[in-house]
C-alpha cells in the first residue's frame, strides 16, 4: 500500500493534552482494491441502516445501540467487529446531530464511499 497527500493536526483536548489527528490517503495494491472498495459499500450501507434503526429507536446511547445493531452489522452486512463498532458509534453522532437540529431536513444519508473510525 502506498500513500499520497498526508497531513496532520493537533486539537487541544483538555488543559496540557493534545490529541494528534493523522488524515491519509491511500493506494491499495490492485488485487486489494476490489475488496477496499467493496467495505466501503457495506460500511455505507451499514450506516444508512445505522442512523435509521438509531432514530426509529432512539437508541442514542453506545449501549442500546450495540444491542440494537451489533450482530445484524455483523452478520448482514459482513463487517468486521472493530468497523461493526465505528459504525454504529457514528451512526450515534449522526443521529444525536440530526435529532438536534431544530430545521431537520430529510433524514441523514451518507452517500459517498468511506469508513469512519479511530
Amino acid at each position: 500500500m502506498t500513500s499520497r497527500g498526508t497531513g496532520w493536526s493537533e486539537c487541544p483536548r483538555a488543559e496540557g493534552e493534545l490529541t494528534l489527528t493523522v488524515r491519509v490517503r491511500v493506494s491499495p495494491e490492485p488485487e486489494g482494491q476490489q475488496a477496499l472498495l467493496d467495505l466501503m459499500r457495506r460500511y455505507r450501507d451499514a450506516l444508512n441502516y445505522s442512523v435509521r434503526a438509531v432514530i426509529a429507536n432512539r437508541a442514542l446511547s453506545l449501549s442500546r445501540a450495540h444491542k440494537l445493531l451489533y450482530k445484524d452489522l455483523k452478520e448482514r452486512y459482513g463487517l468486521p467487529s472493530r468497523v461493526a463498532q465505528d459504525c454504529y458509534r457514528e451512526a450515534i453522532a449522526i443521529a444525536k446531530s440530526w435529532l438536534r437540529n431544530p430545521r431537520r431536513g430529510n433524514k441523514p444519508t451518507a452517500r459517498g464511499c468511506f469508513i469512519a473510525g479511530d
